[in-house]
């Protein structure tokens, strides 16, 4: 798998950061293998990508946390629940004809849908700690 990435729209050779520092090195196979794209594309600027941010993970949400905090925030008929069952294929009527559960995906999707709390949650908390490394960072740079 290469580092550089040609990119026509923009007439740029894009290089990861990584692949970047090493192409620095005069001579190294990294340099080489930039050159041999310049010189494909002798018009093009080289320029260095950064990786996109990671979307924000949300570790420990499964099915069964799901169920726990749908048990806890249902409504009085529960009708969260009724709905997540048969997502899931576990509610009487699902097991009668044999349905299968949704995907994990789908069924965060909907879950999410249901509960935005969850999602706001994770996204500050996200902020809270990229904070965090990023003063931390300061304070070994100072």
């Amino acid at each position: 798998m290469s580092n550089i990435t040609i990119n026509n729209k923009n007439a740029t050779i894009e290089l990861t950061k990584t692949f970047s520092k090493n192409a620095a090195k005069y001579g190294s196979p990294a340099y080489m293998e930039l050159q041999n794209a310049r010189k494909d594309y002798p018009a093009y600027r080289v320029v260095t990508v950064a990786k996109k941010a990671a979307k924000p993970e949300y570790k420990g949400l499964t099915f069964e946390y799901m169920k726990k905090y749908i048990a806890l925030h249902d409504d009085e008929n529960k009708t969260i629940m009724a709905k997540f069952l048969d997502l899931r294929g576990e509610s009487e009527e699902a097991k009668a004809i044999g349905a299968l559960s949704a995907g994990y995906i789908e069924i965060k999707a909907w879950f999410f849908e249901q509960y935005p709390e969850i999602v706001k949650f994770h996204t500050d908390r996200e902020a809270i700690l990229k904070d965090a490394v990023a003063k931390q960072a300061a304070k070994k740079a100072a």
